[in-house]
């Protein structure tokens, strides 16, 4: 049986301590290209049961279900500031997505690196929804 799709896009992301850890070097390219940070790549699909996130790593796709996530928000913050995420809140702030566990993602929806523009507040509604 086909789960209904909600929601889908391609999306970047990072952890917190991927962010953190982001030498100089990085953080300088970063200015230049923010993808840099973000080393997890894929598509974003979202049912009413489960958020996945394909190709995260050599293991493969994630896959969270609401009960996983803590707290969805979205915002700059000292790991991904505004400097480096285009300076516009409303279409550059990250989604941070924070897991019972501990874990914390941040990640951009449909990142268009020339506009430094997302789909991040439509997915952030999204996630809130589905998360209650």
């Amino acid at each position: 049986m086909n789960t209904p799709i909600i929601r889908s896009s391609e999306y970047i992301a990072a952890l917190r301590t991927e962010l953190s850890d982001a030498g100089p070097a990085k953080r300088a390219a970063a200015l230049i290209n923010q993808r840099a940070l973000f080393p997890h790549r894929g598509k974003a699909i979202l049912t009413a049961s489960q958020l996945e996130l394909t190709s995260w790593d050599t293991k493969g796709s994630i896959t969270l279900s609401p009960t996983s996530v803590r707290r969805v928000t979205r915002q700059f913050d000292k790991h991904y500031g505004a400097f480096i995420g285009g300076a516009s809140a409303k279409w550059g702030a990250p989604v941070i997505i924070e897991l019972k566990d501990g874990t914390v993602m941040y990640v951009l929806f449909n990142h268009r690196a020339f506009l430094e523009k997302t789909d991040n507040p439509d997915w952030e509604d999204a996630l809130l929804e589905w998360q209650s």
